[in-house]
């Protein structure tokens, strides 16, 4: 799995496209699909992702269904909101509980009003895969997706 930096360094156009994705709306946000427990069907919450010393983390309640989906079982998807012409972007992977000195960087780079509380737990969101949509011809009769990924090779982790 690869940091927020890791899949920058691999491919910086997918990297910068995701974050103005994910800051499209002027605060990072997007929606973060997690696998619930009776494996019935992925499960849906928006969130506040942070962009801290090369990664990506997002802070959750303790008491949520969503914390304890990650907690069982990390398999996330983090969708941004779409964007104009309806651009799309997304990252998956695992997530794992973060602590200490990383739960410390996501608070510092907490953007959003409330910043990390007590009663939240900070997830670091390893990735995996990264997709982007984009429309060429927009909003006429030829308007055909442009689909790219990123996949995280073991060669391009150092």
């Amino acid at each position: 799995m690869a940091t927020w930096d890791e899949l920058a360094a691999a491919d910086p156009q997918m990297a910068a496209f995701g974050y103005e994705r994910l800051h499209s709306a002027g605060q990072a946000i997007g929606f973060l699909a997690t696998v619930r427990h009776d494996e019935d069907g992925p499960r849906v919450h928006p969130v506040c992702p942070i962009l801290g010393d090369g990664r990506i983390f997002v802070s959750i309640p303790k008491r949520s269904p969503k914390n304890r989906d990650l907690q069982r079982n990390g398999r996330y998807m983090l969708h941004a909101f779409p964007a104009n012409e309806d651009a799309e972007f997304s990252i998956r992977g695992t997530a794992r509980l973060a602590s200490g000195v990383d739960r410390e960087v996501a608070q510092s780079a907490a953007t959003f009003a409330t910043g990390v509380r007590d009663s939240e737990d900070v997830f670091e969101l390893d990735i995996e895969r990264a997709d982007s949509t984009t429309w060429e011809n927009w909003n006429t009769a030829d308007t055909h997706a442009i689909r790219k990924k990123w996949v995280e090779t073991s060669s391009s982790r150092s």
